[in-house]
């Protein structure tokens, strides 16, 4: 029986998204490298490798390993190095970096060296200081692989804080995948844990994991796997394997039907249906173990061996992509057409370093293929060598446009907007050829993709008169109806038209599902059902979103990307602990993310648990934007978190610019975040805001008009009664954050009224808000803010005993007692011992 998992790419040997984060920091003129953090045997050295592989071949690299024998000698990995510099081996940290200095710049006088480091915590500091000195200086780049960042890694990890290094950290294998490999080992210690078990043990180590599952026996999964495949099945499986994807019809040509069928039944390949079907390996780790052991002149051999039986004429996807690309690696000239339908295939489907090496191989110049070029540059975040290929499309557009096709013209226009910042439209340089457009899948093509550029620059009723008219057009392609559906659905949230924008969301995500949808689809929507649900105040399915999404295209969304969106959604929501522990751990950044966003919404968490943001602290570097990056909805929340943080210190000039953010807002016709910035600066008591506020109210329908309403209604009226409720909708719209502020507010307002019931009702609201803000599911527990007395006290209180029985039995007296009862209430925010029960049952009912 064959068993289904779930792609392991990203946990074994792919690491597909890792490996191209340090291919990029690595070639980043700016950048000193990367630190790739992971367990024993997770795959760092693989991976480091994998990254190397993809450089230009004259990168010179020098190559370090740690070892128990080098930790404990100053500059011992250093000392081959300083012998052939003339220098001694016992020289101190000033010189050695000197010494190795003019070694390098002598040898490598064109060109800046990649020193990697394996093991590195076992490398001496001295060591790794002098190599993290010369990564600074702009000397080498650095490739550093380590179990922990403890010292010495914490040399290097200085650089990741200010930017300079990027930091990579590798996971283990998940439940699915241990499963599957645990049944294919057939082990008896297996049979006698349950997966879960299994995997809660090893963490998902595959290095753990063939220790478990083998007693120790040092033989692979994969070799156990590949042994028992027929010999006259392996040049299949290595052909298979070196493509990616081989025809079945063109397979049965080399081994019989009943050979591909064991294969099967043995889940190592799996065959798609209809026509042309193509045949791959189940698990990228048995692919990956195949093609490493396939050698130069035997790849030669098995290359002719496939050439002769192919039909190339038949051939598409990814197997037409995988035979192109090892054709061309081999030397051999490749059909035109079919090398500009493979990259045009592969950027499809979001392949984009794929297409770029595939484009770049090729000897072909076509006005096609060059713009296939700059979308796979463009897609892999290279914006330079794009806007070098795209100068050349212009060039040619210049000179010939009246012979190119109109798609290609069409294309060529969305290029240039992709390219530009969304704030300078003024820049577009051929957005002239709109006029000469004149079938509608030409036209909607260009709308949508301009009516995003609009959206992204804050340009709202432009985009929404676009979006509409590509909308309204069946006559228009159906993935650029569902772009224009998105793009309309966030405009008109952004603008007030909140329910109306929530089902043109819920009409693109039906059409999401629906066949011929790209990858630009993909990278152009599901930002924007984020968008739209997260501004009207829809948290579970802004958070659901990207996932859902990903389910349904099956590609995978970044996770920098998935966190980031989650932290935000639980920065609103009033769980800064889970929202910092998120951002802290985010190393890249891509399009509608951007470092300025990261940055403030951490120093919003931390401002939210009491921790103070030095002025000065280590910070993501916060490059400028680069092609169409720039989302004047990312600009716009930053500026509210800084503005939220700075209101915990400076609540007046805090209101004040919070109301200038308002208006700005509105002065782009985005209501409802104008509605955001306004409420905010009403709670600290800016008059001209809480007018605005009221006005925005009436225009704004949906849950963010609805809390506008009521809290403008309640900061009129000014009653403790009124701030009560306006604090309770709050809490129910999830902005827990909003609701603390009205309770203090109504709190306040009550003592000097002399209302009891209503200060005790602030009261409590004040520490519901405040528990959940300070005590939520990945933030400080019982355990870790109550000492071993305390949480002994709360013991008693939950048992129902007196002061004096609690004194009793901790030996103190009654007083006593009381005393640390109210530090107990005081940091838990409860005022007695009923509320201080209530609080303690809630946790424990919490799963």
């Amino acid at each position: 029986m064959s068993t289904a998992v779930r792609s392991v790419q990203h946990q074994i040997l792919g690491y597909t998204d890792e490996v191209t984060a340090v291919v990029k920091s690595l070639t980043d003129p700016d950048g000193c490298g990367a630190l790739i953090i992971g367990a024993a045997g997770i795959g760092k050295t693989t991976m480091m490798n994998t990254a190397l592989a993809r450089l230009d071949k004259e990168t010179p690299v020098l190559r370090f390993r740690g070892s128990e024998t080098l930790r404990d000698r100053d500059l011992g990995i250093l000392e081959i190095l300083l012998s052939q510099s003339g220098s001694a081996t016992t020289v101190g940290a000033g010189a050695a970096l000197s010494a190795i200095g003019r070694a390098l710049s002598m040898r490598y006088s064109d060109s800046v060296p990649i020193v990697l480091i394996d093991n590195a915590n076992l490398v001496d500091a001295t060591s790794l200081s002098v190599l993290t000195q010369l990564a600074v200086a702009g000397r080498t780049k650095l490739l550093i692989a380590a179990e922990s960042i403890r010292p010495p890694i914490d040399l290097a990890t200085s650089l990741w804080l200010s930017g300079g290094l990027i930091r990579v950290d590798l996971s283990g294998l998940d439940e699915a995948t241990v499963a599957a490999l645990a049944e294919t080992s057939g082990s008896r210690p297996f049979e006698e844990r349950s997966v879960t078990r299994l995997h809660a043990q090893t963490g998902g180590n595959p290095l753990l994991l063939s220790h478990v599952l083998f007693n120790h026996d040092h033989l692979r999964t994969t070799d156990r796997i590949l042994w028992n495949i027929d010999p006259e099945l392996r040049p299949v499986l290595e052909m298979v394997a070196m493509t990616g994807a081989v025809h079945y019809e063109t397979l049965l040509q080399l081994c019989s039907a009943d050979g591909l069928d064991s294969l099967v039944d043995a889940g190592i390949i799996r065959m798609s249906r209809g026509r042309h079907a193509a045949v791959k390996i189940v698990e990228p780790v048995i692919a990956a173990a195949l093609k490493s052991q396939v050698r130069p002149s035997h790849s030669l051999s098995l290359w002719k061996g496939l050439s002769d039986v192919v039909d190339i004429d038949s051939m598409d996807g990814p197997a037409l992509f995988g035979y192109l690309s090892w054709g061309l690696s081999l030397g051999f000239d490749q059909p035109a057409d079919k090398i500009l339908a493979a990259v045009a295939w592969a950027n499809r489907e979001g392949n984009y370093s794929g297409a770029a090496e595939l484009a770049d191989c090729s000897r072909e110049h076509s006005d096609e293929l060059l713009l296939e070029t700059v979308r796979a540059q463009q897609g892999s975040g290279n914006i330079r060598a794009a806007r070098r290929a795209f100068d050349s499309i212009l060039d040619r557009v210049e000179q010939r446009w009246t012979e190119m096709s109109p798609e290609l013209l069409s294309r060529a226009a969305t290029m240039d907007m992709r390219l530009t910042d969304p704030r300078e439209p003024d820049r577009l340089r051929i957005g002239w050829l709109r006029e000469h457009l004149d079938a509608s899948s030409d036209r909607g093509r260009f709308d949508v993709t301009i009516a995003r550029f609009d959206l992204k620059g804050g340009r709202f009723a432009e985009a929404i008169e676009r979006a509409e008219r590509v909308y309204r057009d069946h006559s228009c392609l159906t993935r650029h109806r569902l772009r224009a559906c998105a793009v309309l659905g966030t405009a008109s949230v952004l603008t007030g038209n909140v329910e109306t924008g929530l089902k043109f969301i819920e009409q693109a995500e039906l059409m999401f599902g629906l066949p011929g949808m790209t990858s630009l689809e993909r990278e152009d929507s599901a930002p924007q059902f984020f968008i739209a649900r997260y501004t009207a105040g829809d948290w579970d399915r802004a958070r659901a979103a990207l996932s859902w999404t990903e389910a349904r295209t099956w590609k995978n969304v970044s996770p920098m990307l998935s966190g980031f969106v989650g932290a935000l959604i639980d920065l609103r929501t009033g769980h800064p602990a889970r929202a910092l522990a998120v951002l802290e751990k985010i190393t890249t950044t891509r399009e509608d993310i951007g470092y300025v966003g990261i940055n403030a919404a951490m120093d919003f968490a931390r401002a939210l648990l009491g921790d103070a943001v030095p002025k000065e602290s280590p910070r993501r570097s916060s490059q400028p934007p680069v092609g169409d990056d720039y989302s004047y909805w990312v600009e716009f929340e930053s500026s509210l978190f800084q503005l939220q943080t700075l209101a915990l210190t400076k609540p007046d000039e805090a209101a004040d610019r919070l109301y200038t953010l308002g208006v700005t807002a509105r002065s782009t016709g985005a209501a409802t975040l104008a509605a955001s910035a306004w409420l905010e600066a009403t709670c600290l008591g800016h008059r001209a805001a809480l007018v605005e506020l009221g006005g925005a109210a009436a225009e704004i329908d949906g849950r963010p008009g609805r809390l506008a309403g009521i809290v403008a209604a309640a900061m009129t009226d000014g009653s403790p009664s009124a701030l009560i409720e306006a604090g309770r909708g709050a809490s129910e719209y999830g902005a827990v954050v909003l609701c603390s502020a009205l309770a203090k507010l109504a709190q306040s307002r009550a003592v000097d009224a002399h209302d009891q019931q209503a200060a005790k009702d602030a009261r409590i609201l004040i520490g519901n808000s405040l528990r959940a803000i300070r005590f939520s599911a990945s933030g400080p527990r019982l355990p870790a803010v109550l000492s071993d007395l305390e949480r002994q006290l709360v013991d008693g209180i939950m048992a129902g005993r007196s002061s004096q029985e609690l004194g009793a039995m901790q030996h103190l007296s009654a007083r006593t007692i009381e005393w640390h009862l109210s530090r107990i209430y005081r940091r838990l925010h409860v005022a007695n011992r009923r509320e201080l029960r209530e609080v303690i049952a809630s946790w424990e009912d919490r799963p």
